[in-house]
């Protein structure tokens, strides 16, 4: 470990927003709808999704700032969060990205956007998550051991 943060290869919302415009320029030259027409029901469970990552998203921020440790990856670790939605996930903000960028391709009905998702989830799996997984096993050993063993890393 040479600094102390985990070496990721871009920050977490830069992936997802490429991702997105990715799928966006990707819809434009190919359109691949998801159903033949726009619906009410797309755009209501396209909210859903995005309520849902608020409703992930803000706790987990809040945790990490009631336990004194940045959400931010390039800062260093200084708790492992275990408790709130941490009790189901290792990377329940990450699971908010990724459920944004499905929500993208419910309002703009492409399937762009469920290969975006792919490799939004891909990119981060082992761009960050696995980067992130071993600084952590390094700076905090057994008890993130202890906690990988109970928890997931997505869902």
């Amino acid at each position: 470990m040479t600094s102390d943060r985990a070496p990721i290869i871009a920050p977490p919302p830069l992936i997802g927003l490429a991702c997105i415009l990715l799928a966006f320029v990707a819809k434009h030259y190919k359109a691949l709808p998801i159903f033949p027409t726009k619906g009410p029901l797309q755009s209501a469970v396209g909210i859903f999704l995005v309520v849902v990552a608020i409703a992930i998203f803000v706790p987990a921020v809040r945790i990490f700032i009631a336990h004194g440790t940045s959400q931010n990856p390039y800062r260093p670790t200084q708790a492992i969060v275990t408790t709130g939605v941490y009790r189901f996930s290792r990377n329940p903000i990450y699971i908010a990205f990724l459920l944004i960028v499905l929500a993208f391709g419910l309002f703009a009905n492409s399937y762009w956007f469920l290969v975006a998702a792919t490799v939004f989830a891909f990119v981060m799996h082992f761009g960050v998550v696995k980067p992130e997984e071993k600084y952590l096993l390094e700076k905090f050993g057994d008890s993130y051991r202890e906690y990988c063993r109970r928890v997931r890393p997505w869902i």
